[in-house]
């Protein structure tokens, strides 16, 4: 960019053959290659890579390489020598190097080195449960329910707002009264309780997992598989 005087371009001043330069509110106005930034890298404080999502709440403290026109590059840059923006305050602030988050969406980053911005780096935070709504199979809001023994209830339960993670455990106050998913097994029956048979021939037999809710999946076996066989239809 050339440098302006009464709104002409002027060229860099010399003295005795030797080039001169002069800084404006800090900067150099003639920059020479080794001054002038043309690339800056947003990183981890540790070199690697920044990270692009984060957990609930979190925060990340973030560095700056710059690569000047001369092909060199700077050291780590993290509070001198470069300034942080984030470009939604409403969704994360930048205090010194460090990204904090007001609630969870993804906020742009840049870093500014010797005038020159950096592309935006997007980063992502996860949003904090804020609610639990609980609803029946068509959408009516559920604050309590009452069944009958044996008896059970789909419940559809959201995590607010729709961003946040949508994992939850379900318990039940007292399960020896009722129980969220799958009941627990307390006992076995079996009909007839025993069975004599001759060779070749076979019976069935009934088995129910107490109590009736209780997932029915089982495996029979039997002692001696030289004498009987069990098949499961």
């Amino acid at each position: 960019m050339p440098v302006l005087l009464n709104g002409k371009p002027i060229g860099r001043p010399y003295l005795n053959g030797r080039p001169l330069n002069a800084l404006y509110n800090g900067r150099i106005v003639w920059p020479t290659p080794a001054d002038t930034v043309t690339k800056i890298e947003i990183l981890s404080t540790d070199g690697k890579p920044a990270p692009t999502s984060l957990p609930v709440d979190d925060t990340v403290a973030l560095a700056a390489r710059a690569t000047y026109a001369d092909g060199h590059q700077s050291d780590l840059l993290t509070d001198r020598g470069v300034t942080w923006s984030s470009l939604d305050t409403s969704v994360a602030t930048v205090s010194g190097n460090t990204v904090s988050w007001r609630h969870g969406g993804t906020a742009l980053v840049t870093a500014r080195v010797a005038g020159f911005t950096s592309a935006a780096l997007s980063i992502a935070c996860a949003y904090a449960p804020e609610s639990v709504s609980v609803s029946d199979d068509a959408g009516r809001p559920v604050g309590s329910v009452t069944l009958r023994a044996g008896e059970s209830m789909n419940l559809q339960v959201k995590i607010l707002p729709a961003e946040a993670s949508q994992e939850f455990t379900a318990v039940s106050g007292d399960e020896t009264v009722a129980v969220v998913g799958d009941a627990k097994p307390t006992g076995i029956t079996v009909s007839p309780e025993s069975v004599t048979l001759r060779v070749g021939e076979s019976t069935t037999l009934d088995v129910s997992i107490l109590p009736a809710y209780a997932p029915q999946e089982y495996t029979a076996d039997i002692l001696d598989k030289t004498i009987a066989a069990i098949n499961k239809e």
